[in-house]
């Protein structure tokens, strides 16, 4: 009956840790010349992180400029320029926050952009973000240390059981939550890689073959500009006789 319990308690754990942190991800194109912006949700005292790339720039530069703005109107960020870049801030304001990507200062190129939006409400990453993991008590899954438990009641042991089980639900949430960001930004790069390659790819063709057209035009003009001189009957002769007369 307890192990039932303690199942359920976990199963609860992991809903509700669901319920409370969320990530999207989205890829849109910024036409040239024009500002989109979308408004997310996010509670007081919640962690707001957007990551984003450009993998496309219709043979311009991959860049855009970018602004985070609060329900009140602050800006929280804002870049020039930028390919790729990830934000990461503890927001004091409860509303919708305004995420803006701007091709303004683009004429003819438009730009696609990938971007990931995700909001936890935990502390529990360094500055490398690494999830830090802290064991406050005993492993309670194997051999039960008696002297930490000795004079504590059924119920105070059941609340560090079930405590314990929340802390693990919450790391093993964050690895996963990470993990998934690292596989959303290299199929990213992955992306902008090989729509440079394609750009790059089809610039080559398209120069070669007006290279090649060039070269062959060249090569019948003087065909035909070489033959005139030897033929008596040829237009391009009796041009050629008329100018030095």
């Amino acid at each position: 009956m307890r192990t039932i319990v303690l199942l359920l308690v976990f199963v609860f754990l992991v809903l509700s840790s669901v319920v409370v942190a969320y990530s999207n991800e989205f890829t849109i194109t910024v036409d040239p010349g024009k500002e989109d912006c979308y408004y997310t949700p996010v509670a007081k005292n919640v962690y707001l992180e957007v990551d984003y790339q450009v993998i496309d720039g219709q043979q311009g530069e991959l860049d855009i400029d970018f602004h985070l703005t609060s329900p009140t109107g602050r800006r929280i960020v804002m870049e020039s320029r930028k390919s790729d870049s990830t934000h990461r801030t503890k927001t004091f304001e409860d509303g919708d926050h305004k995420i803006c990507f701007d091709n303004t200062f683009s004429i003819f190129s438009a730009k696609t952009v990938f971007f990931e939006i995700s909001t936890d409400n935990d502390d529990d990453e360094d500055d490398n973000g690494e999830i830090k993991i802290e064991k406050k008590t005993p492993d309670v899954w194997g051999d039960t240390d008696q002297a930490f438990y000795a004079g504590l009641r059924p119920e105070e042991i059941y609340d560090i059981h079930v405590q314990d089980i929340k802390d693990t639900v919450a790391i093993v949430r964050g690895k996963l939550t990470r993990a998934q960001e690292f596989q959303d930004q290299i199929r990213a790069f992955e992306a902008r890689d090989r729509n440079i390659a394609e750009g790059n790819f089809t610039r080559v063709n398209v120069w070669s073959m007006i290279h090649v057209i060039t070269l062959v035009t060249t090569g019948i003009i003087q065909v035909v500009m070489v033959r005139s001189l030897f033929d008596e009957k040829s237009t391009l002769r009796r041009l050629w006789k008329q100018g030095k007369m």
